[in-house]
């Protein structure tokens, strides 16, 4: 039995727990890790720029432009008229074939010939049927039919003459003639196409007014007063850029661009871009500062939105709270809490503590 205590003694060893800590291990943890540097973060100086991601391509076109259709139908016999022509006010760009519109003039006069003819011989038939009747010769139904028979024919008259009129004026709008003078931009028919009453065959511009066509973000409209200037430049770059006012915005968006469609009257030097001219337009804002900031600079939420503000030499942030206006893209413009030259965290904001250090701001 005590062979075996001693055999199992040796197969369990004995462990001692240590009461105390030597001064070199307990000074080295006492140390911690060494401090951490500045927090890397991404920043941007507030501007106040208008023309910040403000600007968009367009293109010049008639402030009025005409539609010019015959009031009649027939076919077109002639069409003097291409995109690009300039043409003066009552210059014929079309006619129609005359010898058709003669020829259902011929017809109409013959068919009033016709309809008198009959409304002769029934106003002849009713009065000897009335001096029959008178003797006791004709019966009064004989003197009644006689008098439907003169109405009706002189009705026939009246549709007769009715369809002469029409028919002449068919054919004195075989010549369609420009309102005023302007430039052509499009004459969607062909020579010898048979075309109705209303069909459009020259598309015509008055030279009196230019606007700029451009396309915007939704977005966008949030900034602009309803008479907002904008410049305009041609692609060139060559020429001073051209004042243009907010004329209309088109009530219906965009299903492709997802914007909406503005339209620019040009104030002056209307005759510097031609219709058709490819042009680029700058918001020019004026009156109060418009500061923006990406939306991924906004924290504390929709109730107390904050911004974090880079101060002073060791570079440290603080929480300002700000005051938010409308979203522009992924922008949102800031009304109150920061200013111009304000070096403000827009990437890693979420990670930040007051008084923290940020690194040195890539130039």
């Amino acid at each position: 039995m005590n062979r075996l205590l001693f055999v199992v003694a040796l197969l369990c060893p004995v462990f001692v727990w240590p009461v105390s800590v030597s001064p070199a291990f307990a000074s080295a943890e006492e140390a911690g890790a060494p401090p951490a540097g500045p927090r890397p973060a991404v920043s941007e100086i507030v501007t106040a720029d208008p023309t910040r991601e403000r600007m968009f391509p367009g293109v010049i076109e008639a402030a009025h432009e005409t539609n010019l259709a015959f009031q009649t139908i027939g076919r077109i016999a002639s069409l003097d008229a291409a995109p690009g022509d300039l043409v003066d006010a009552g210059q014929v760009l079309a006619t129609l074939d005359r010898v058709s519109l003669q020829e259902d003039v011929a017809s109409a006069e013959a068919a009033l010939s016709s309809a008198r003819a009959a409304a002769d011989f029934a106003e002849q038939s009713y009065s000897r049927a009335r001096a029959l009747a008178d003797r006791d010769i004709a019966t009064k139904a004989d003197v009644e039919k006689a008098e439907a028979n003169r109405n009706a024919t002189a009705a026939q008259v009246k549709a007769a003459e009715a369809d002469l009129t029409s028919a002449r004026e068919a054919l004195s709008y075989g010549s369609l003639s420009a309102p005023e003078a302007g430039v052509v931009l499009d004459t969607p028919v062909e020579q010898g196409t048979v075309v109705s009453a209303g069909t459009t065959v020259v598309t015509l511009a008055d030279l009196k007014g230019r606007e700029a066509v451009i396309d915007v973000p939704s977005e966008f409209l949030a900034l602009l007063a309803p008479d907002a200037a904008f410049r305009l430049s041609g692609h060139e770059g060559a020429d001073d850029p051209v004042m243009a006012r907010l004329r209309l915005i088109e009530p219906v968006a965009d299903d492709t661009l997802r914007g909406r469609r503005l339209r620019l009257a040009i104030d002056d030097d209307q005759d510097r871009f031609r219709i058709g001219s490819l042009v680029s337009a700058t918001y020019a804002a004026v009156g109060d500062e418009i500061i923006t900031l990406p939306q991924s600079a906004i924290t504390g939420g929709p109730d107390q939105p904050t911004v974090w503000r880079v101060t002073g030499p060791a570079r440290t942030v603080n929480a300002i709270p700000v005051t938010l206006g409308s979203a522009i893209g992924d922008r949102i413009e800031v009304m109150a809490g920061v200013s111009v030259g304000d070096e403000i965290i827009v990437k890693g904001a979420n990670s930040l503590e007051e008084g923290q250090s940020v690194g040195e701001r890539a130039q």
